[in-house]
């Protein structure tokens, strides 16, 4: 990039050379014009450091997932038993954040809310124009391949073989991306889980939601926040990520959509090779969509009872 400055090349040539966003190039040549060959260094130090780190957000969300001091649970022998008889009966934010100062973690009840109110948040309240996706990978989904008959023995008999259930080369993952407000689903199927992939899965996403900026919920894995990755989005500004926290993939509405998934597509099913996997999952990705609904987070109200019947008695 500096090579094609100093040959006299405009930022906007630079950067269809480079297939580089114009506003990256024009950076990066102020840092190198700024700080010479130490301006092309990553820096450290930038912004105001994190109260608490990811491992200790994801440990007070684990807090949710537990019962909270003073409710009943079941033991193992069957018979029901408090943790603390003196606490409250429902995790509230105060309780968190004691329970979270007690296992050493320095927080605050609007910590707390921040923590679990992000990813809720996008649910219930998305930004106005923007779409909220939920991504996962699913596998590897792995072909049940049967060897040939090798024919008879010599005495007469068959000889028969065990069906091979080995992690062959021919593992396939499948990217999955839920559009919350309606249902809708895209899916692609991968030989691998790298960052390669996942860009290529992403353009598919941002080709079906054309218009807004794109909130995407996922978990936080190397393919997901790589270099190469995050390169990538600064060329597409629309894609936002919003990482969960370790340990908390109920977060993730995605999750849910797989097991619909499993059931559609590979319940019961033996395929020969990652074609047929492939198959399977563009038919039953298709078929889902044709009947797909919004999700809801949160359970919903209960009907109202319409009786068929009603009875007046007199008396």
């Amino acid at each position: 990039m500096v090579e094609l400055s100093w040959s006299g090349q405009r930022v906007p040539a630079i950067a269809d050379e480079l297939r580089w966003n114009p506003r990256t190039v024009r950076r990066w040549l102020h840092r190198f014009n700024r700080l010479s060959l130490d301006g092309l260094e990553d820096l450290g130090g930038q912004g105001r450091k994190r109260r608490i780190t990811e491992t200790e957000g994801s440990r007070v969300i684990g807090l949710v997932k537990q019962p909270p001091p003073g409710r009943l649970t079941v033991q193992a022998d069957g018979e029901l038993a408090a943790a603390d008889e003196s606490g409250p009966p429902e995790w509230t934010l105060d309780a968190l954040a004691a329970e979270a100062g007690r296992m050493g973690i320095e927080i605050g009840r609007s910590q707390v809310r921040r923590i679990l109110t992000r990813i809720i948040e996008l649910y219930t309240c998305p930004p106005e124009g923007a779409t909220v996706v939920c991504a996962d990978e699913l596998g590897p989904v792995i072909p049940r391949t049967f060897p040939p008959t090798p024919g008879w023995s010599p005495d007469g008999h068959r000889i028969k073989s065990e069906v091979d259930y080995g992690r062959g080369p021919e593992k396939t993952w499948v990217y999955g991306a839920l559009r919350v407000r309606d249902g809708h689903e895209v899916t692609m199927t991968a030989s691998s889980r790298n960052s390669a992939f996942y860009q290529q899965f992403f353009q598919r996403v941002e080709a079906a939601n054309p218009a807004g900026d794109i909130y995407v919920v996922t978990d936080n894995l190397s393919s997901h926040n790589s270099l190469s990755t995050r390169t990538w989005l600064e060329d597409h500004p629309r894609i936002r990520h919003v990482f969960i926290p370790v340990g908390a993939c109920w977060l993730n509405l995605q999750e849910g959509w797989w097991r619909i998934f499993r059931k559609a597509a590979l319940a019961g099913q033996s395929f020969a090779g990652p074609p047929e996997i492939d198959q399977a999952t563009r038919l039953a990705t298709a078929q889902l969509n044709t009947r797909s609904r919004p999700w809801v987070w949160g359970r919903p109200a209960p009907s109202t009872r319409v009786l068929r019947r009603r009875y007046v008695y007199s008396v």
